[in-house]
């Protein structure tokens, strides 16, 4: 079973800590199951939705809701009493992770179980039932198209496209039996309490970090880890031209929201060919390729920098929500500040005399 820490949303923690609960333009507290229905309706088909328990006086009904679009996907919070409920033919697919209790899901004359600690479920699109003895979890949903393409571009061009397909298309329980499995549980309900962290801390979430993309990724590790197993061979990875011009583009868009996806697709290298190449070639991967890139390009606008620039704005347009990671990584590739290069450009005479070189 996975014990979920405290500091990234254990089962048996109050509501408050549930990411997603407190972010005050989504946030709703809602007294009656009809509420419930009428908010999630905004997600999902909800045919209906009544309290297991009939509230009283003494006990009545609190359902706490919350959630946020992230890129193409939709996270959506909830905690309350427990609820059955129907959805009917839904077009987009459902990856439900509980953080307490158990829910039972009909599909037809299949009967599944999501129990918090030991499974996580995805649902294709489609009808189901539902009735969860105590709510408490969140729900992203996305359409399972996104799961293949994501699923066939980490796997590479050597990828049997049935394997994502299957996936894709039918309802699946993973289950906690391997180590390997736990990492991955951990990871998402870590980047659950990130996201959240960022949301809290500025308010919103930078394009550039693509964690809708991330979260994509530990999607499909988890639903289809066979796919990712696949053994590659390093001398057969791909064409070293593509590498290349993979190189290039990354210098001409790294001012853009690139993700790891969008590097594999272009490369047409897999996931592990792909972080073998640029470590043979680079000795770092390609995501800490391209933040060196970034920092190239922060490093321009600090020397060429007019009044209005700020370190927020260069740390933002780099991908950099924290400025002290901006400030940190900074100092770590060229030896100094940002904010002294920024001064110095300022004073008469220009930018500080030499920055060491990365």
């Amino acid at each position: 079973m996975l014990t979920i820490p405290a500091r990234w949303g254990p089962c048996c923690l109050s509501e408050p800590r549930l990411p997603f609960l407190s972010l005050p333009e989504t946030s709703a507290q809602l007294s009656d199951p009809v509420q419930v229905a009428e908010r999630l309706s905004t997600l999902m088909p909800v045919r209906s939705c009544d309290a297991l328990e009939r509230p009283s006086a003494a006990r009545p009904f609190r359902c706490h809701t919350g959630g946020l679009q992230l890129g193409p996907l939709s996270l959506v919070a909830i905690w309350g009493p427990g609820l059955r409920g129907e959805v009917e033919g839904a077009a987009q697919a459902s990856f439900i992770l509980p953080y307490r209790g158990q829910g039972h899901f009909r599909l037809g004359r299949r009967s599944l179980r999501n129990l918090a600690g030991r499974t996580l479920l995805y649902l294709p699109p489609g009808p189901w039932r539902t009735s969860n003895d105590a709510m408490g979890g969140i729900t992203i949903r996305l359409d399972p198209a996104l799961i293949r393409q994501v699923g066939l571009t980490m796997a590479g061009p050597r990828a049997a496209p049935q394997q994502v397909l299957a996936v894709a298309s039918q309802p699946l329980v993973v289950s906690i039996e391997e180590p390997s499995t736990q990492a991955q549980f951990e990871r998402i309900y870590r980047l659950m309490g990130f996201i959240n962290g960022l949301l809290l801390r500025h308010g919103g979430v930078a394009e550039a970090l693509r964690l809708d993309d991330l979260l994509l990724r530990q999607i499909v590790a988890v639903l289809a880890p066979a796919l990712l197993a696949e053994p590659v061979e390093p001398e057969a990875a791909g064409n070293p031209c593509a590498i290349d011009e993979l190189v290039d583009w990354i210098h001409a868009h790294c001012h853009e929201p690139i993700s790891l996806s969008d590097l594999e697709q272009r490369s047409h290298y897999s996931r592990r060919s792909l972080q073998y190449a640029f470590k043979a070639r680079f000795a770092c991967g390609p995501m800490h390729y391209l933040r060196r890139q970034r920092l190239w390009r922060a490093r321009r606008l600090l020397a060429q920098a007019t009044a209005p620039t700020s370190l927020t704005s260069v740390a933002l347009s780099c991908g950099y929500l924290s400025l002290a990671s901006f400030s940190r990584d900074f100092r770590s590739a060229f030896g100094i500040v940002p904010s002294s290069l920024l001064r110095a450009q300022r004073r008469p005479g220009g930018p500080v005399g030499r920055v060491r070189q990365a």
